[in-house]
């Protein structure tokens, strides 16, 4: 995940030239893996038993996927940032679509492979999608510009 990240912020910075959606998928990325962490150590739950685990094991927490989370939230931010630059409906729905297709593989190949219960993909994607819509807000309303009205406020 973090190669995917690095390169397709450099990629999109690059083709934008602008470091606008670096640092987007950048926030978006360290938000999703703070609350992967954070998720483990609170919940601490034990992961399927071994026996039905194909190797390599983990032995962190499986409570949420943090797989499923940051696919979510990496492939979800990255089509859209997308979806922002392309005029074609058929290339916005296939950015879309991609997406999806990523964060479904990614949180059910864990449950395939005995790395996680399915409710720990689960809360990964229900995390995920929350804190995605959470930084594309944020965005849309700095980008308006609420960033401005906010500190006229204060």
């Amino acid at each position: 995940m973090p190669v995917l990240v690095v390169t397709a912020a450099g990629i999109l910075a690059i083709r934008w030239k602008s470091w606008i959606p670096a640092t987007h998928i950048v926030t978006a990325s360290a938000g999703s893996l703070l609350m992967t962490i954070v998720g483990k150590r609170l919940v601490v739950r034990i992961r399927p038993p071994l026996l039905e685990a194909v190797p390599p094991y983990d032995f962190s927490a499986s409570f949420p996927s943090g797989h499923a989370l940051n696919s979510v939230v990496i492939a979800g931010m990255i089509a859209y940032l997308i979806t922002l630059r392309v005029d074609r409906t058929r290339s916005r729905v296939l950015a879309a679509s991609v997406a999806v297709l990523f964060a479904v593989t990614m949180g059910l190949s864990g449950v395939y492979l005995g790395h996680h219960w399915l409710t720990d993909v689960l809360a990964g994607w229900a995390l995920g999608g929350a804190w995605l819509v959470i930084v594309i807000t944020a965005y849309r309303v700095y980008k308006r510009g609420g960033g401005q009205a906010i500190e006229q406020v204060q």
